[in-house]
């Protein structure tokens, strides 16, 4: 094999593995776009929906949460039950990417998110909820 074809074929191989990470990032930054999670309140009147993100998508109150006139408590309830949604979200989405994470070297097998958003452009620098 001439040093050109050596060259050649080893340009194929990197273009190969380039493309691949490629797919990989493509596929994270979709996985991280398309997780959400949910929870409810203790007393199951509020439902609230966020982006991995964190960003509010849903918030369902049931009519009954009116019976109440206890503003602070209702922004309290309704707070928690958007962390707890956060947290799903969170949850599902590093469940879903520990996978496709290096299992050797510095970091092996933790996901954390505030760097893996800031890594996709996602998160200036604000802390993640």
């Amino acid at each position: 094999m001439s040093p050109r074809e050596h060259d050649a074929t080893g340009d194929r191989a990197l273009l190969g593995k380039l493309e691949e990470i490629e797919r990989d990032a493509q596929r994270i930054r979709q996985a991280v776009m398309d997780s959400t999670g949910t929870a409810e309140s203790t007393d199951g009147l509020i439902e609230a929906t966020v982006g991995a993100h964190g960003e509010l998508l849903d918030l369902v109150l049931d009519p009954r949460i009116y019976r109440t006139q206890d503003a602070d408590a209702l922004a309290g309830q309704i707070r928690a039950a958007v962390n707890e949604a956060g947290l799903d979200a969170q949850e599902k989405l590093r469940r879903d990417l520990t996978p496709q994470l290096p299992r050797t070297g510095p970091g092996a097998g933790r996901l954390t998110f505030e760097s893996l958003l800031r890594q996709f452009g996602q998160l200036d620098d604000r802390p993640v909820r």
